[in-house]
C-alpha cells in the first residue's frame, strides 16, 4: 500500500476515466490479469488493497501522517491473511 502511495505515477485514477462524482472516484484502476504471476504482484495486489482503505487514510498527502494511520488502521482490524483484508467490507 505505501508502495502504491510512493509509485503512482503510472496508474490511472477512475476519475482520469470519466468525471461523474462516484464513491470510488479516486480508486485507482486495476489491470486486467491473465497470469498468476501478475495477479500476485505488488502492482496488482497494492493497487487492490491500496483501494480499499479507508478515504480518510488515501487523502493524506504526505507520507509520514499516512503511514501512521495505515499502521493504526492493521494493527487495530488485525488482518490474518490478503484474502480477509481483500474482503473485508468497511461500515460506511
Amino acid at each position: 500500500m505505501y508502495y502504491i502511495k510512493v509509485n503512482n505515477e503510472g496508474l490511472k485514477q477512475n476519475l482520469a476515466i470519466h468525471d461523474y462524482e462516484t464513491q470510488h472516484r479516486s480508486d485507482f484502476q486495476t489491470q486486467f490479469c491473465r497470469t498468476d504471476i501478475f495477479k500476485n504482484s505488488v502492482i496488482n495486489l497494492g493497487t487492490k488493497s491500496y483501494n480499499k482503505l479507508p478515504n480518510y487514510i488515501k487523502d493524506l498527502e504526505n507520507l509520514k501522517p499516512f503511514k501512521k494511520q495505515l499502521k493504526a488502521f492493521l494493527i487495530q482490524q488485525t488482518f490474518y491473511s490478503v484474502d480477509e483484508y481483500l474482503s473485508h467490507v468497511q461500515a460506511p
